[in-house]
Order: C-alpha cells, then structure tokens, then sequence
C-alpha cells in the first residue's frame, strides 16, 4: 500500500523530507530482504532504516555522534560504528549487502568512498545506492523564475547558496554516477530515476515551510510534536501520489544497484 511508504516517514519527519525518503523507501523496499552480513553506510539517527530497511541490519556507521545516539536507541543496528566511508575498519570481502542512502554526494573524497565500499564488499555481493543528480538543481523553481526576470546572477546564487544548504559534493548525471562506480570496479545493473521535477519543487519549497519543524526540534527534540494522522490528511494523499509516479528521464535523483564481480565475471 502507498500509505506505508508514506505515513511513517510524515509522522516524524517535515513534509520535504518525508517526500524522499518515501520514495526511497519504496524502491529499497523493493530489494528485500538483504543477504547478511549488511553494512548501512550513513545512518544519521536511524529514522530511516527502522522504518525502510527492517530489523537486524548488522552494522551502520557514521561520523555525526549526536545523531548516531539516536540511530543507537532505535536498536535497529547490531554494531554502530563511527568510522568514515573513506576509511572503513571492517575486513575485505565481509559484507554481502552494502546500503547508503542519500550519502556518498555529502562526502568530498567520493573515489575513496567507492574504493571502500568495493573493498569491504564480498565478490557477488550488492551494492544498494541513492543519489542525486545534475538534475537536482536544473529542477528547483526559484531559480527558473529568477532567470524568466532577468535576475541571471541572483538565480545563480540562490543555486550556489542551495548547494551549500544540501552539503551536496556531488551532482553527477546519470552516466557519470554509473561510470564512477564501474570505475571503482562495480557492475551495475539496474539504475531507476525518482523524484520528478514536479516532486523537486515542493521539496524545494518544503524547506521553507518546515521552519514549524525546526522549531519543534530544538524545543523537543523531535520534528512532529503531534502526529495525528487526520491533520495530515491531505500532504500525505499529495505525497502518495509523488511516490507511485512513474520514472522520467529528469528525475533528480537516481537509485543505483551494482555488484562487485564474481573472480573470472
């Protein structure tokens, strides 16, 4: 049903973010269950993966201790390590399922990332990626309408400033996420566009109007103080139907599936 996607994310998260992660959650959902060991690169506070990865995931890792406390008292992970994705502490050839969802653009060293996920992953094993894309900000409104009034300059610091805002490193095509991963020495074999353009635009302007949920998270820790599901009805029929739309070839971001060759593939 599209309200499980949905309504766990928008009960806990502001609406922008609960868009995404929707989605994610449906396509990763489509990839259940995961062969074990699983290593979840990126866990933030965890929000994520209990309510779209399951139960059980082996180990997670991140670098922001504030967040992986959280991630920790949700005990959806076995083992939770801080460790960079750059320099992994796990041996070669361990884990047969790798997931990072939303991550790898907000690290600067992106080959060395890659270079570690292949590393640690056994040969047959998969690799699990979302991303986004060089259509991200190509998609956003404002600076569209910056531009149609002659506002180039100003259009192209909103840009520079959004970019800055998401902690996005990399933007890459569609082409060039799946070329850096065959560069690493993954195959990939499924790539899936999601969020369309229209999708994008309230994600855009759903920054602006979370500012109620920032709030609430400095003053209670949490970004929905009152999660009842009537008030909510119709962001999460909207929601819904963004999740269930089809692939277009400008979607913002991309799902990747790749794996590491078997010896003599």
């Amino acid at each position: 049903m599209p309200s499980n996607y949905v309504w766990p994310h928008l009960s806990e998260l502001p609406a922008f973010r609960a868009l995404i992660r929707s989605i994610e959650h449906r396509l990763l959902a489509e990839q259940r269950p995961f062969a074990a060991p699983v290593l979840d690169v990126g866990i933030g506070d965890g929000h994520f993966a209990a309510v779209a990865l399951g139960a059980g995931l082996d180990v997670g890792i991140d670098v922001d201790r504030r967040t992986m406390r959280e991630a920790q008292r949700r005990r959806i992970y076995r083992h939770i390590v801080d460790a960079s994705a750059t320099a992994m502490p796990f041996p070669s050839d361990y884990f047969a399922t790798i997931v990072s969802n939303c991550v790898i653009e907000h690290i600067p060293d992106l080959r060395a990332t890659l270079s570690e996920m292949h590393r640690t992953l056994r040969p047959g094993g998969t690799l699990l990626l979302t991303v986004p894309t060089d259509r991200l900000e190509a998609n956003v409104l404002t600076p569209g309408l910056l531009r149609a009034v002659g506002l180039r300059g100003l259009a192209a610091r909103y840009l520079a400033w959004f970019r800055k805002v998401q902690v996005h490193y990399h933007l890459l095509s569609r082409e060039q996420w799946a070329a850096a991963l065959a560069g690493a020495g993954f195959r990939v074999e499924r790539r899936r566009g999601y969020m369309s353009a229209r999708a994008t635009k309230f994600f855009e302007l759903g920054h602006y109007a979370g500012f109620p949920n920032l709030l609430a998270r400095r003053l209670t820790g949490r970004w929905v103080v009152w999660p009842w599901r009537p008030r909510f009805f119709l962001v999460e029929n909207l929601l819904t139907g963004f999740v269930m739309e089809p692939e277009h070839a400008d979607d913002s971001c991309l799902f990747l599936l790749a794996r590491k060759p078997l010896p003599g593939d």
